[in-house]
Parts: structure tokens; C-alpha cells; sequence
């Protein structure tokens, strides 16, 4: 963190994020993770809102994480958040 003032570069990049809440995306749901099961260039499977929530949480507690941060880190972070 000293080479960059203090600030860690941390990017979480989701493709698509949706919620129960907000059902109108829904129907965007499957056709992003296909896309992203095909190959398709910077589509990535969904992410819910609470994952990437839960992600950034561990990111910022673990001083450790830096740069991108794609659907599988977001999802690996996201689960190590405990508290």
C-alpha cells in the first residue's frame, strides 16, 4: 500500500447484478450466463447484489486483495466474509 499512497487498487467487475427484489431483470438472467458459458468477450455469469456486497466487505478486510476481481474471486471472497 506505501508504493500507491495507501489506496489499494481493488476492481470488483460484475457483469450483470440483480436481486429478488427486482424482478424485471430476471428474464436477463439466463442469457448473461449463457453468454458467459459461450465465451462471450467481458460478459461474466450474474452476480447477486449480496455476494458482490459480501465480496467488497472481504476485500477491504483483507489487505491482501488487489486488482480485478471477476464473478469466481468476487464469489470466493464473498464466502470467506463471516461476520
Amino acid at each position: 500500500a506505501a508504493e500507491t499512497g495507501g489506496l489499494r487498487p481493488v476492481i470488483y467487475r460484475p457483469s450483470l447484478i440483480w436481486s429478488w427484489s427486482k424482478l424485471d431483470v430476471l428474464p436477463a438472467i439466463p442469457i448473461f450466463n449463457l453468454a458467459s458459458a459461450m465465451g462471450v468477450p467481458f460478459v461474466d455469469r450474474t452476480v447477486r447484489v449480496g455476494t458482490l456486497a459480501r465480496a467488497i466487505l472481504s476485500g477491504l478486510a483483507d489487505g491482501g486483495v488487489r486488482g480485478v476481481q471477476r464473478v469466481g474471486e468476487m464469489e470466493a471472497l464473498a464466502r470467506r466474509r463471516t461476520s
